[in-house]
């Protein structure tokens, strides 16, 4: 197929976050074959310039200098306007970017990536920022089915704008034995326990407390466990504290942030993934993706549209401690069980949430945008 579009993606950021890997998955699977792909980011570069440079897109930052950025908005718009094409996509919604294209005579796709908020004052925001941003736009993109719910409530009047692509990752088959010693041997860790591992970004929202009390809670059990952490952010040091706190410090290894997660996927034998809020937690498909089992605990977010309980995996609306180790422990001691959430987890990956879907739901938005013209 022949290349027949040029989209500026405006990034929030360009970090490892799971909005940032799932807009580096549309653009490796399309660039210089459907799409011609730039990116600008509001914000400084992160790793994700240099993922943009291997594929070869170019790819700009900005300072983001002041309170929402405002003391950059006239250079982040003059970057902007040097972009000639067909459709600008802005990947995560921030003030500073919708305000710098608002007017622009390019056609415009909004992609949200997390949770409105239940709260008065949070839905007031989003009720707001839809009033004011929501003509501008001629599709908005939503990531869950849950967050999607949520928009019809706060802003029905723009229901016929909204369109579902839920977020998507490669399935694999399970990890070989000899794979998976060769993965902790690359990662320094032991090759002869069951290992629990998350990955993400290292703040309040992703409750990397409550992983480190569910594994202390686990050891008193089942003792040959390590536990494995990929990211970083403003709470390391605080987690780490608290490991040491609950005993646990010498059975954890804080990795820091991973530009490639293969390794880390096949290093494990399980995810405890908890979250107050998330859209549809990444690290939970990705490494469903690779057989690996979840057992997670969301306060809110669409995480159920890719775990069903007891069918693939453990999902719980809250931080119950106790309820989360008695799962992981089930997991570790009943191999039949093991083995049935392995098996379902990737065909659940395959059957629904495959790059390739999730490619020509994106694909099939763009080109009803550029058709509407």
């Amino acid at each position: 197929m022949g290349i027949n579009m040029k989209i500026l993606n405006l990034m929030q950021c360009l970090n490892l976050g799971g909005m940032e890997q799932s807009a580096y998955i549309l653009m490796r699977e399309t660039h210089e074959k459907m799409i011609t792909w730039q990116v600008q980011s509001i914000t400084p570069g992160g790793v994700g310039k240099k993922i943009a440079a291997n594929l070869n897109i170019p790819a700009k930052d900005n300072l983001y200098i002041g309170k929402f950025g405002w003391r950059s908005y006239f250079e982040l718009k003059r970057k902007i306007l040097e972009f000639i094409g067909d459709i600008i996509l802005v990947t995560g919604p921030s003030l500073t970017s919708c305000l710098a294209i608002k007017g622009s005579s390019y056609k415009k796709v909004l992609g949200i990536h997390f949770c409105h908020g239940s709260s008065i004052k949070e839905r007031l925001k989003w009720k707001l920022f839809y009033n004011f941003f929501g003509k501008d736009y001629d599709a908005i993109i939503y990531h869950s089915q849950y967050i999607l719910e949520e928009a019809k409530q706060i802003a029905p009047y723009l229901e016929d704008k909204f369109h579902l692509v839920e977020y998507s990752t490669q399935h694999c088959s399970i990890t070989s034995e000899k794979d998976k010693r060769t993965a902790r041997q690359h990662l320094d860790i032991p090759t002869d326990k069951f290992i629990i591992g998350n990955a993400g970004w290292l703040i309040e929202r992703k409750r990397f407390d409550i992983f480190l009390q569910v594994c202390a809670k686990i050891s008193k059990s089942y003792p040959n466990v390590f536990y494995l952490i990929a990211g970083d952010g403003p709470m390391r040091q605080e987690l780490e504290i608290l490991a040491r706190d609950l005993g646990i410090i010498d059975k954890v290894k804080f990795l820091g942030w991973q530009e490639v997660l293969h390794t880390f996927y096949q290093a494990l034998d399980l995810v405890l993934f908890n979250s107050n809020s998330d859209a549809f937690g990444r690290t939970v498909m990705e490494a469903m993706g690779y057989g690996v089992p979840v057992v997670a605990s969301v306060l809110e977010g669409g995480t159920d549209s890719v775990i069903i309980h007891k069918e693939n995996g453990y999902l719980i609306p809250k931080h119950e401690i106790e309820q989360l180790a008695e799962y992981c422990l089930k997991l570790i001691n009943e191999q039949d069980l093991y083995n049935k959430f392995q098996l379902a987890s990737i065909e659940t990956i395959r059957k629904r949430f495959s790059n390739d879907l999730y490619v020509q739901k994106y694909l099939e938005v763009f080109n009803d945008v550029l058709k509407a013209s």
